[in-house]
């Protein structure tokens, strides 16, 4: 990609968060769509990171230190950190409302 083509798509994604901004006010004030600007994002936020991680984790199993400890160790484990956070966020899911800071 040359110089004049990659600044112009980060000039457009910069254009996009600003857009995002007004879409995000207008549909804050709107009390019905919080639910599903939050499942929306909740959804975002986990694809981008599944996609993120995936790959990490299968070079980290295919890795020298892996086959050392074993796959199926590294396999667990993996799968263990991923099934916390997801339980995590669904605690948080299920019972942020009760949370109060008074």
């Amino acid at each position: 990609m040359d110089l004049r083509k990659a600044l112009l798509y980060n000039f457009l994604s910069a254009c996009m968060c600003y857009l995002g901004l007004v879409v995000g006010v207008l549909l804050g004030e709107n009390t019905t769509a919080h639910e599903w600007v939050f499942a929306i994002a909740g959804g975002m936020f986990l694809y981008i990171s599944l996609v993120d991680m995936m790959p990490e984790m299968n070079s980290a199993a295919e890795s020298v230190e892996a086959k050392r400890f074993g796959i199926f160790q590294i396999f667990l484990l993996q799968n263990a950190g991923l099934l916390s956070g997801f339980s995590i966020m669904l605690i948080m899911a299920i019972y942020g409302g009760d949370i109060s800071f008074e």
